[in-house]
């Protein structure tokens, strides 16, 4: 058994499968249907999307990628400790109040980042100044999303005051999407066409030294017209569509398949109540197995009494209240189950009755959230 350092927390039988072969895919087919000579920046925040950062970085060397995005200056830094040619895109807009460690920090590195107002270009030209270095800033163009971009009008002094400031280069002018994932796709054109004006009456295609980008996974699949020079895959990179989709152009492949094992086999005669709560009272005499997964590593509490668990190649379903680290399967029907046989919690199997999409309907959410919350303790085991 692999002995992790006990500052990791890895419990070692709670496992991740990472299929290296199906995110590759993945970054294939994305891939082709860009043009020739579109970057490729490839979305590894939150974890990885709950992949696991520093396996799914290693995995895509193998990958034609030219980028990594990342949502704070913390991932950036966990990168570079491991890949130091593949540039880093820090999505977060730097602020006023930044410490001036991470400042220096991302331009020691070569980071990509995002300014979001005219002062902050203050702010950082003063920390740079003294230590004769140059960061790398993008601009992002509000163009409807209404979160972090900022508008056109103020897009354009700020573009004005980095071309100005010796300690900045502009890197990139991007926009993101807002309703790329729908069916109706006409608020995704309308924030197209104002992108498009926008970089037009800048002229900004015309700098070949900045980047233009706007597509996420979604607009990367329907909206070929937004690639521009790079495309930002998150989702689909782990082989989800944003939302499910009846024809999708290419075929995705679930990267992760999460498991765990059986540690108790327990006898429940026909009206003992199960868990907390007594929210499941058997009918009839009932086997049930005891799973150490709970909440705390990522697997749901509202799953409790609705979601199922495939074992072997039977589905059982969770009984009684999905607690902190520990959940109950009826296997009555299922023969030979055994301790320490692996059941799996999340497949990777977009028509499965666990697999994500399943999961995420029976949650009210969508997938993106059911693969974030699995837990960093849980073993990623790399195929």
């Amino acid at each position: 058994m692999k002995v992790y350092p006990a500052e990791t927390l890895i419990r070692p039988d709670l496992q991740a499968h990472i299929f290296s072969d199906a995110l590759l895919h993945n970054v294939r087919a994305l891939r082709r249907l860009c043009e020739e000579g579109t970057r490729f920046c490839a979305v590894v925040k939150a974890n990885a999307y709950g992949h696991g950062l520093p396996e799914i970085v290693n995995i895509l060397r193998q990958a034609d990628v030219d980028f990594f995005a990342v949502a704070s200056i913390y991932e950036a830094i966990h990168i570079a400790a491991m890949e130091r040619e593949i540039p880093i895109l820090i999505l977060e807009p730097i602020y006023a109040a930044q410490p001036p460690d991470q400042i220096l920090a991302a331009a020691r590195n070569g980071f990509h980042c995002v300014a979001g107002t005219t002062e902050v270009i203050d702010f950082l030209s003063d920390i740079l100044a003294g230590a004769g270095e140059t960061l790398n800033l993008h601009v992002n163009v509000e163009s409807g999303m209404g979160r972090c971009g900022i508008d056109p009008e103020e897009a354009s002094r700020l573009i004005r005051r980095i071309d100005q400031c010796p300690n900045a280069r502009l890197a990139g002018v991007y926009t993101h999407f807002a309703t790329a994932d729908e069916e109706d796709l006409s608020y995704a054109w309308h924030q197209l066409e104002r992108f498009e004006r926008f970089l037009e009456s800048h002229r900004i295609r015309q700098r070949r030294d900045v980047l233009v980008h706007a597509a996420n996974s979604a607009a990367t699949i329907k909206i070929p017209e937004a690639h521009f020079d790079m495309v930002r895959c998150g989702i689909s990179m782990y082989g989800y569509y944003s939302r499910r989709m009846a024809d999708p152009p290419i075929v995705l492949r679930p990267v992760m398949r999460v498991q765990a094992p059986v540690v108790q086999i327990k006898h429940l005669p026909a009206g003992h109540s199960v868990s907390y709560g007594r929210s499941f009272v058997p009918y009839r005499d009932t086997t049930a197995a005891l799973i150490p997964l709970g909440y705390a590593d990522g697997y749901w509490r509202c799953f409790s009494n609705r979601a199922t668990m495939k074992v072997g190649n039977m589905f059982a379903p969770v009984i009684g209240r999905v607690c902190m680290d520990q959940l109950l399967l009826d296997v009555t029907d299922i023969p030979d189950v055994s301790l320490g046989q692996m059941v799996t919690a999340i497949d990777n199997d977009h028509d499965s009755p666990c697999g994500v999409y399943a999961l995420a309907d029976l949650a009210g959410t969508i997938c993106y959230e059911i693969l974030t919350c699995v837990h960093a303790h849980v073993n990623r085991i790399v195929h």
